[in-house]
């Protein structure tokens, strides 16, 4: 563990020479002596340059490891982290349908804080406490999974702090459920995946990829923008749960066929990344591990890179402080340098009128007014653009999923049926048995209606993708009409191509507000095959973070609807059907999900009303964030130069003016900045 949280804090001090700089920065788009107060620095643009230096300095200083901690019921979980910390801090024996949803961070002293469901206040309670009353024996908790419910339903979740040194640099692990736990757990769940910056998928080696991990990794992990890391947790017990353990051939062959079990039951995953994805990379993301006995090696001292799970944490290492971490120092320089030449071609602009006469320069700033206007027609026509691909989007998205919802009682019986094979349909005849079969077929139709919509959300966001894609490319279209009005007006009041002192012009260095708006969405899909898996922390936030919860909306209003008084009626009518027909099971699958259709069928048109107009609120509300911050933008673009100009003939007619000392100043300025960024590159290299 010393070489996973060495690598850790080296980030971790990386970061927090990045935010010293970058504040560095800032107070160099605002330095100036007292006597310079109305400079450039105070104009819209610099201070909107300023904001965003601060905010991307905040994240860092406040960015965290986030790392989920996903699997179905006893695959190991607890024994993992409990492995990985060195520590028992959580019980490795409870039925996670029970279990209280963790999250485990750094702090000075053991303790924990219960969170709740309602608005009562939190509660910290010591270490001891939380393990006596918060856990609960394994026969309690296979009884509590039998009636359907939680041991704490009044708990959202735990948060444990724990003085462990890797953990200081930053990571936070959240232990989850099971993947069989209830829908609105589900949902708390989603949320901690969507801020994850990793994944860890536990899996069996002696039962391995069952349909409900099938079904999760499709639904929930796979074409989103976070790795998960598979962990094969029990491979030591194939060896032990052979005839002969000691016969190294049946070993082999026992574990190579897990291997090529897995292999095959992953590749829908691995087949769903970038193109650009290394061929090797099922071996960077899928680890053999023997959980528990890296928990007694650990409780004997050993450390974890003695461990069968020390190839795991070198990859999770390799991408928490190489892949993830030094993209995010590479955003936080982009930003500097975007700071930076902001700056210089601001200082570009205004030192070539600072000699001009007070008279010149207020005819050359009447000349360009008109030019100014061009400038916001062109804004305002982009603007429209973005408000008609938004409507003409959302109403496509909104109903295309009114027809999904109704289409699907053309195919229910064989989807349904398809996916759910092993209900015994019969049970539901016996009334000793009724309550049992009542809840496995709510769940199995709650995984039913979280198939459908899964597939109804990849083509969402393909759609909408494609939407922006557009949007992208009429921007580059734009930018080249703005910038012949910049030259122009470049033109007027200089009489040539802007150029600052000693340099000549490059209009690869002009700062257009395309050029920031094309920031707006880092990796905005570049084709429609592409589009999902290339959603960044934005779409996630905005976009997909809503999605989700709108198609988990759709399974508890469904689930609400179908299951209540209505769903006896459906056992009514079959069990008169099929009472006399006991022996047939087909017959009574038949009549079963032909009287569940129906009440299906019913109640459709009233769940593709209500949830047409979330999905449709939903894409609106991605669009007009992006029009927000893209007409900012170019507002900001246009303001600073007229601010530019109105405060030169300000300082012309006080007389306030000292030639020379304002180019020096705004020259010592321009190359203190480039300092400043050159370092903060040398930093992240």
């Amino acid at each position: 563990m010393e070489r996973f949280s060495q690598g850790l804090l080296q980030l971790a001090e990386q970061r927090q020479q990045v935010v010293t700089a970058l504040k560095q920065l800032a107070q160099s788009l605002s330095s100036g002596d007292s006597s310079a107060e109305e400079t450039p620095t105070d104009s819209a643009e610099f201070q909107t340059v300023r904001q965003e230096l601060g905010q991307v300095a905040d994240r860092l200083r406040q960015s965290k490891f986030k790392i989920v901690i996903l699997g179905d019921m006893k695959r190991g979980k607890s024994t993992l982290l409990n492995a990985l910390l060195g520590e028992p801090l959580l019980p490795s024996d409870v039925n996670p349908c029970t279990a209280v949803l963790t999250v485990i961070r750094h702090g000075s002293s053991p303790q924990v804080t219960l969170q709740y469901q309602d608005d009562r206040p939190t509660e910290s309670i010591d270490f001891e406490t939380f393990k006596q009353n918060y856990t609960i024996p394994p026969d309690t908790a296979r009884q509590l999974e039998a009636s359907h419910k939680e041991a704490f339903p009044d708990l959202s979740h735990a948060v444990i702090n724990y003085p462990l040194p890797w953990l200081e640099a930053g990571v936070e692990l959240v232990d989850t459920p099971g993947l069989n736990d209830t829908e609105a757990r589900n949902q708390q769940v989603l949320t901690y995946l969507n801020q994850a910056q990793a994944v860890v998928f536990v899996l069996s080696a002696t039962q391995p990829m069952t349909l409900d991990e099938q079904r999760y990794l499709t639904n929930y992990l796979s074409d989103r923008d976070r790795p998960v890391f598979f962990l094969i947790n029990g491979f030591d017990r194939i060896r032990t749960g052979l005839i002969n353990p000691d016969d190294e051939v049946a070993v082999a062959a026992a574990e190579n066929k897990i291997r090529e079990t897995y292999r095959s039951a992953l590749s829908t995953y691995f087949s769903s990344l970038p193109e650009d994805t290394p061929e090797d990379m099922y071996e960077q993301r899928v680890f053999e591990t023997a959980a528990l006995t890296a928990l007694r090696q650990r409780a004997q001292g050993a450390s974890l890179e003695d461990t069968h799970l020390a190839p795991f944490l070198a990859a999770l290492q390799q991408f928490l402080t190489h892949d993830r971490g030094r993209t995010e120092l590479r955003q936080a320089v982009t930003v500097a340098e975007r700071a930076q030449r902001t700056l210089a071609a601001s200082i570009a602009r205004r030192i070539p009128l600072l000699d001009e006469s007070l008279d010149e320069i207020e005819k050359k700033v009447t000349s360009v007014q008109s030019d100014f206007s061009r400038l916001e027609a062109i804004r305002d026509q982009y603007r429209q653009l973005i408000r008609t691909s938004c409507d003409r989007t959302a109403l496509e998205i909104s109903t295309s999923f009114k027809t999904y919802i109704l289409s699907l009682a053309d195919t229910f019986e064989q989807d349904f049926t398809e996916s759910q094979p092993d209900l015994e349909f019969l049970e539901f005849l016996q009334p000793d048995k009724r309550a049992e079969f009542y809840r496995a077929f709510k769940r199995a139709f709650e995984r039913y209606i979280n198939d459908r919509l899964a597939a109804w959300e990849f083509t969402a966001k393909q759609k909408i993708g494609q939407a922006f894609d557009e949007l992208n490319d009429s921007a580059s279209e734009y930018q080249v009409a703005y910038a012949e009005v910049v030259e122009v007006i470049h033109e007027k009041l200089m009489g040539r191509r802007f150029y600052a002192v000693g340099q000549k012009y490059n209009p690869k260095d002009a700062q257009i507000w395309t050029d920031n708006i094309k920031d707006l969405f880092e990796e905005i899909p570049d084709n429609l095959n592409n589009a999902v898996s290339s959603f960044n922390s934005f779409w996630q936030s905005v976009l997909q973070m809503v999605l989700v919860y709108v198609c988990v909306s759709v399974v508890l209003q469904l689930i609400g609807l179908m299951f209540s008084g209505l769903f006896l009626n459906v056992v009514g009518v079959v069990a008169a059907a099929g009472g006399i027909l006991v022996a047939q099971a087909a017959y009574v699958r038949q009549e079963f999900l032909k009287a569940t259709k129906q009440a299906f069928v019913q109640h459709l048109p009233q769940v593709a009303d209500d949830q047409q107009r979330s999905i449709h609120k939903a894409v609106k509300d991605c669009f007009q964030t992006y029009e927000t911050q893209a007409i900012e933008r170019i507002s900001a673009d246009i303001a600073t130069r007229r601010v530019e100009l109105s405060k030169l003939v300000e300082q012309k007619q006080d007389q306030s003016l000292d030639y020379e000392k304002e180019v020096a100043r705004l020259q010592a300025l321009v190359k203190d900045s480039e300092l400043i960024v050159t370092q903060l590159t040398e930093q992240v290299r």
